[in-house]
């Protein structure tokens, strides 16, 4: 739509309303000026053929019929005609009942309009009442509206056609004129100081709008940098990650393969490679796992049901059992059952590779506490542990992929460094939270805060 062309249909549209209504107004007026005129000039003619008739009688009226527009009647008081100026008084019905004749016989003097049938057109009749007891009555084809523009329709005519031609370019320039500050308004950078008053609001809202836009591209241009930033330290992740263990399996190969290794070395050697291909295996299923999880277009490959998160714990516990025993930590567990809708296999991951890290990262004869309660309206499952702790400054990146507090001590324990990213991943699936009590040499609390089910 050109809201240019609307405005211009718009104003010629009222231009013309307002002629064609003042016009109609003009010609309401007209017409009632007419209709006084009419009885005016009636009226005058009736009280001078009156005066006539009372002073001479009216034989002189037999002189009238020389075909004027002017009907002149004489009517006695019981209704007949006794003369007229057009028609013989003879072929004439009573005029008793006539409008006009009634209120001259009653009041002296009456007027009316009416269709004549015996002229077969309008009539405007005056009617006076004579000395005599007769009533004399003048009549005429009255000078209406319609007649007029009969009169005048050639110039009508040209008078509205000029009305249409000036209304229509009035229109275009008042539109014109109307939407050039409009036109040159700048979207990018609009003002509001030479634009009309009723829209500085829309043009307030346009700035608000604009620079809205502009922090949310800045936002999204800091968030794509960050994004690239956290690929490009991912790609490098990976890349460190897989090269340890293939340049291990890589160099024990190459020994034996070249009969450097001693035939009592080589079950030695045979073993650092499968524990470095197990370790490779897991870290690619890891990575596939985050892939999974960080895919919100995939649909997961189980199915949401319902889930008992002690029993859960429990079945954590049992598989963890032996490695807290290598680690001299005792592993319990306790709590409500509480009973969450979710995938069984992702929230035992995000559980077991929580209760992992506690374990892995305590002292011999540590402990790690597993409860589980309802809290505030949600099922929480805490993990807490008097292990080695995390530092403050480290607390907030440790859900990063690959993010190691201590490298050299998580050489020694194995992992991925993939785990508490796992977890991360997995509660933002069950529309979960993590939070996170850590002081140094005392010990870590993660609880994991689901919503229960209904």
């Amino acid at each position: 739509m050109n809201m240019r062309n609307e405005l211009t249909k718009r104003i010629f549209a009222a231009c013309m309303t307002v002629f064609l209504m003042s016009f109609a107004l003009i010609m309401f007026a007209m017409n009632n000026y007419l209709a006084r005129r009419n009885i005016g000039e009636l009226k005058d003619k009736c009280l001078y053929v009156a005066s006539v008739i009372n002073l001479n009688g009216w034989d002189f009226l037999h002189a009238t019929r020389d075909g004027s527009g002017t009907r002149t009647t004489v009517i006695s008081s019981d209704g007949t005609v006794l003369f007229d100026s057009m028609l013989k008084p003879e072929q004439m019905e009573n005029h008793l009942q006539r409008e006009e004749v009634q209120e001259a016989l009653q009041n002296g003097e009456g007027d009316s309009a009416r269709y004549s049938q015996s002229l077969l057109r309008e009539t405007a009749n005056y009617a006076i009442r004579l000395r005599d007891g007769n009533v004399v009555r003048v009549s005429m084809t009255p000078d209406t509206v319609f007649v007029l523009i009969y009169h005048m329709l050639n110039h009508i005519v040209i008078i509205i056609l000029l009305a249409l031609i000036i209304s229509f370019v009035l229109a275009s320039r008042f539109s014109h004129k109307i939407m050039k500050p409009i036109n040159q308004l700048d979207v990018e950078n609009p003002d509001d100081r030479d634009i009309y008053e009723e829209m500085k609001p829309f043009i307030r809202r346009l700035i608000s709008q604009n620079q809205q836009i502009h922090r949310q591209m800045e936002t999204l241009k800091e968030e794509h940098k960050n994004q690239d930033l956290i690929r490009r330290e991912f790609t490098a992740n990976v890349s460190h990650e897989l090269k340890t263990p293939l340049t291990s399996i890589s160099g024990f190969a190459e020994i034996i393969r070249d009969g450097i290794a001693q035939e009592k070395d080589i079950p030695h050697f045979a073993d650092n490679i499968y524990k470095e291909a197990q370790r490779l295996m897991t870290l690619v299923n890891d990575i596939l796992k985050l892939s999974r999880m960080e895919d919100i277009d995939q649909q997961p490959e189980e199915q949401h049901t319902r889930i008992n998160l002690l029993s859960v714990c429990e079945e954590v516990g049992k598989r963890l059992a032996i490695n807290a025993e290598q680690q001299q930590v005792t592993l319990t567990c306790e709590g409500e059952d509480i009973t969450i809708i979710g995938l069984p296999m992702t929230v035992e991951e995000i559980i077991y590779n929580v209760c992992d890290n506690a374990i892995k990262y305590n002292r011999p004869n540590g402990w790690v506490h597993v409860t589980v309660k309802k809290e505030e309206e949600m099922a929480v499952v805490r993990i807490k542990d008097n292990g080695i702790g995390i530092p403050f400054p480290d607390q907030e990146r440790i859900f990063e992929r690959f993010y190691r507090v201590n490298k050299s001590h998580s050489k020694e324990v194995g992992g991925t460094g993939l785990g508490l990213s796992i977890v991360k991943h997995g509660m933002m699936l069950h529309d979960g939270k993590i939070t996170l009590e850590s002081v140094p040499d005392k010990g870590t609390e993660i609880a994991l805060h689901f919503v229960p089910a209904l």
